[in-house]
Order: C-alpha cells, then structure tokens, then sequence
C-alpha cells in the first residue's frame, strides 16, 4: 500500500528521544518541535520494534488532560476530531511509524501533544512532542527631533515578536546613557520590545561617522537598518533606509 508524501516544516534539527515503557516498546520521537506562526508543521512519531499495531491515537495536552485530536488505523483511515477537522492531517508512513501535520499554526496549537500506539495484546505505548509557535515583526523606528538642543537626536526602535527579540546599537560610544528598554507581553503571548536611543551629535562629528547600525536578532530572522549621517556645519539629518541582513 502507497502512502502519500505531505510538505514538512521543521526549523530546528533536534536530538530524538527514544521512551517506552519496557525494552520491547520504545518509541522514537523529538521532545520539541518548532513552527513558524501561520505555516504548517509536521509531528512524527515511531515505534522502533516490529509489532502488531492495532491502533494510533494523536492527542493534545490541554490544562494537563489529554483529548483525542486524531486517529489512524489500517481499517479505518484517518479520522479526526472537531475542532482539528480541515486543519488536522494524521497518516501512518508505515505500521509502526505516524506523523500529524497541523495546518496554518496558531497561537492556540501551542502545546503538548502526545502520540499513543495501541499494540496487540501488549496495550497503549505512547511519546509526547511540544510545540512551540515563534514569529516576528519588522523592526520599526520614530525618530522624535530635538528642537531645543543641537547636542543630541533621540530615536526609537520597535519590534514584535516570540520569543522577544533582541535590539542594538553600534557603534555604542554615541549613545549619551544606556537605552531605555521597555518589554510588554501582549494577549496573544508575543512580547513588544521598545529602545529608546540618546544619540551625541557630539561624538558623531568627532568620530566623522557616516552611519549607525541598528541589529535585531531573533531565531526566526535577523534584521538590520543603516541610519546614514550627514552633517553640515551644526546641522546633522538623518534618514532610515532597511538593509538585508
């Protein structure tokens, strides 16, 4: 019998685990899994003994108690369970191997999800993979000019994203104090990361600097801005333009 083959996104490789119950049963499996928001993402799970499969059962962990999501069985085929109907896929590659591909991930896929291999006559033996769901924005800035002094230009940087992003400055010997951070956890469990930045007007002439560099950095992509500096006489404007990371 020929399986079908589904598109897997997988973003990071790691270690498998292998658990069971006795030495006759193990069941390799990853213990986390990664998804970007909004794609799709493929859970797999494997008995590595040869037995007689009857049944494999795919539930999510919810408040610490389990509910069925989806089943597979050579009799029956695939079936799954409101409300993963359409967005819910669980296929076996072979008898002692099964996958769940969750389409189109959201915030409320976010959990433990647990794979169950009823053998005959030895009972259910099962392995359990978390989810985790990350995104990002891009990094957005508001640059505030200071009509009362020419000594320094004040800036602000922002992005959203999970888990938090991180945001910096180079070169640091133009920042008059150390930025102001702010972090705000959001409903949807993203995290908003606010730097306020106190540029020395100062030090960007006597360092003759034609651009500062503004990084973030997070898991799912790196972003960088070229702030380009140009001063004329006591006057100095800026600009921002996005560069590639």
């Amino acid at each position: 019998m020929g399986f079908p083959c589904h598109p897997i996104i997988q973003l990071l490789m790691l270690p498998l685990r292998v658990q069971g119950s006795d030495n006759r049963h193990r069941i390799k499996h990853k213990n986390n899994e990664t998804a970007i928001l909004g794609e799709n993402v493929t859970i797999f799970c494997n008995l590595t003994t040869p037995v007689d499969v009857v049944q494999i059962t795919w539930q999510k962990i919810q408040d610490s108690l389990p509910q069925n999501i989806g089943t597979y069985s050579s009799k029956y085929g695939e079936k799954t369970l409101p409300p993963y109907i359409d967005r819910l896929h669980c296929e076996a590659i072979e008898p002692n191997s099964s996958f769940i591909t969750i389409r189109e991930v959201t915030f409320e896929v976010e959990a433990c999800y647990k794979c169950l291999f009823n053998v005959f006559p030895h009972g259910s033996h099962g392995g359990q993979i978390c989810l985790s769901i990350i995104t990002v924005s891009e990094l957005r800035t508001e640059l505030q000019s200071n009509l009362d002094s020419e000594d320094f230009l004040r800036f602000t940087y922002l992005a959203v994203g999970k888990p938090a992003p991180q945001i910096s400055l180079f070169p640091l010997q133009v920042l008059i104090n150390p930025p102001e951070e702010s972090l705000a956890l959001n409903p949807s469990g993203t995290v908003t990361i606010t730097e306020m930045y106190n540029v020395s007007l100062e030090t960007v002439r006597s360092l003759r600097l034609r651009h500062l560099i503004v990084h973030m950095d997070h898991p799912l992509r790196n972003e960088e801005k070229i702030i380009p500096l140009s001063v004329k006489q006591e006057c100095l404007s800026m600009c921002l333009k996005p560069h590639p990371s």
